[in-house]
């Protein structure tokens, strides 16, 4: 949704006139702000992420294992190492067990919900969650009463996580448009951030990344 930001009043307002206090709002005010709320392990960047990690850590293992066999044993070492030591069944083993493991953290996770702010510098994106011991602890954060903070509807909720992303540093960004997702790249090859849309908010937000990422697609 695209909004007009007072610093006077901090408030946000849908026309370019702050409601509370009636100045006029010009470019540098302007913002886009959605919500997104989804199970964490619905997230199609970090299952691909994990089976990545999952993959790099069979294929490290076994070319590490193979070249301690090949030190020892010389060029049978490729004929040995498949055939009888059995150790690429076991990184397999071991990669499944990881995605296993990554798989059940993400389920337990539960449910987030997640703010997105573009501005005139840069993207902000905030994570909360409905906090549990079990899902702050699979997220390798504190379960902290003190940090807890009430919705409209007096639920407490948690920062779970928060980054921000300036235009300047983004290297380029990459549109889906029927999965409603924007991914924006620092460096160029690294996923930093992900942006899921719902539908009708889409192409607002697409908009305002492309013109302000221009020729950086």
């Amino acid at each position: 949704m695209l909004v007009y930001f007072c610093p006077k009043c901090v408030r946000q307002n849908p026309q370019p006139v702050c409601e509370g206090c009636g100045r006029s709002l010009g470019n540098p005010s302007v913002r886009y702000v959605w919500e997104d709320s989804r199970p964490a392990l619905a997230d199609v960047n970090r299952l691909g992420l994990l089976l990545r990690v999952a993959a790099g850590t069979v294929a490290l293992a076994v070319t590490v294992m193979l070249l301690i066999e090949y030190i020892l044993t010389g060029p049978a070492a490729f004929t040995v190492f498949f055939k009888s030591t059995g150790i690429p069944a076991a990184a397999i083993g071991l990669g499944l067990a990881m995605i296993a493991l990554g798989l059940l953290a993400l389920l337990l996770q539960g449910r987030e919900t997640v703010q997105y702010m573009l501005d005139p510098r840069g993207v902000l994106k905030r994570t909360w969650i409905e906090p549990t011991r079990i899902k702050c602890w699979t997220r390798m954060i504190r379960y902290d009463r003190a940090a807890f903070q009430p919705n409209s509807e007096g639920r407490p909720f948690l920062l779970a996580h928060e980054e921000y992303l300036v235009w300047a540093d983004a290297a380029r960004f990459k549109l889906h448009p029927r999965a409603g997702r924007i991914t924006l790249y620092r460096p160029y090859a690294f996923v930093f951030m992900v942006l899921h849309l719902p539908r009708h908010e889409y192409d607002g937000a697409a908009e305002m990344v492309a013109a302000k990422l221009k020729n950086k697609v």
